[in-house]
């Protein structure tokens, strides 16, 4: 019925129900080609990509407009349970250039220099498949204080649309490190804070993934490792040697039938195989 009335409607006169525009712009994300395909068909009344930009762009709230109507939205599709979410914090390290592009000048921060990191804000429910992306800040240099103050506004706009933060998950890069310590836990690390508006415990842990490829990559270039006692299952600890695994490697190196079939040289000696990479690459360009 909407795709009807749409229909009958000017090109520039035509306004999208939230749940048309958040299923494009669904669409958009997963594939630019597809959605512009879509368009190009001419079947159905989509809104524009530079719309679906505008409307998902972060803007300043004392101008009254934020992503707090799409969380809204979307929030209020989720049952008191989902609503429990996990906050995910990682920095993405972009290319540090200034471009125009669309009537605007991308790439700068509010002093005036050049962003070289991108610090993300995701959210994902604890026990269902929700997840978003909440914010995003260019950042000239991340610290974390800066980072801490952009925490603030987003656990602000999390309580408005009704998201419960019961988890904050972050990998061990030197500055979540500090922003934990020093920003959360007011010195000394914890398992656990407690939320100053709701009162209620917000769990601190560090991305499991990175946890095992710390772990992993330690064991790759010290080729031991020393597992301290456990009074549950190991009294009197253990160690391991990185050098059975190669021997292992080698060993099912002929065979076709294998118990570790995803062990390869990349794994064996990783940054040895990003240097081939790399080679191979600059060859190819030559």
């Amino acid at each position: 019925m909407e795709q009807l009335g749409l229909l009958t409607k000017r090109k520039f006169g035509r306004q999208y129900s939230p749940q048309l525009t958040i299923l494009s712009y669904i669409i958009q994300s997963a594939s630019s080609a597809a959605y512009t395909t879509l368009r190009d068909e001419d079947v159905l009344c989509l809104p524009s990509v530079s719309t679906l930009r505008k409307i998902t762009r972060r803007v300043n709230e004392d101008q009254g407009l934020d992503s707090s109507a799409y969380l809204t939205l979307r929030v209020s599709k989720l049952n008191e349970l989902e609503r429990n979410v996990v906050l995910m914090i990682d920095e993405i390290y972009i290319a540090k250039r200034v471009e125009y592009s669309g009537g605007e000048v991308k790439g700068l921060v509010t002093d005036g220099s050049v962003a070289s990191t991108l610090l993300c804000f995701m959210v994902k429910s604890v026990v269902g498949k929700y997840k978003d992306l909440v914010s995003i800040y260019p950042m000239s240099k991340l610290t974390a204080s800066k980072q801490l103050e952009c925490f603030n506004e987003v656990m602000t706009l999390l309580r408005k649309v009704s998201l419960n933060v019961v988890v904050i998950s972050v990998d061990n890069a030197s500055t979540n490190r500090k922003f934990l310590v020093d920003c959360l836990c007011e010195g000394e690390l914890k398992t656990r804070i407690i939320d100053p508006v709701t009162r209620q415990p917000i769990f601190l842990i560090f991305d499991p993934v990175h946890d095992l490829k710390n772990v992993y990559n330690n064991f790759q270039s010290r080729k031991l490792f020393e597992c301290p006692p456990m009074t549950s299952n190991l009294p009197t600890g253990c160690t391991a040697q990185f050098q059975h695994i190669i021997d292992l490697y080698n060993l099912e190196s002929v065979m076709s039938l294998k118990k570790a079939h995803r062990l390869t040289p990349a794994a064996l000696q990783p940054k040895k195989h990003r240097e081939n990479i790399r080679q191979a690459g600059h060859q190819g360009v030559l």
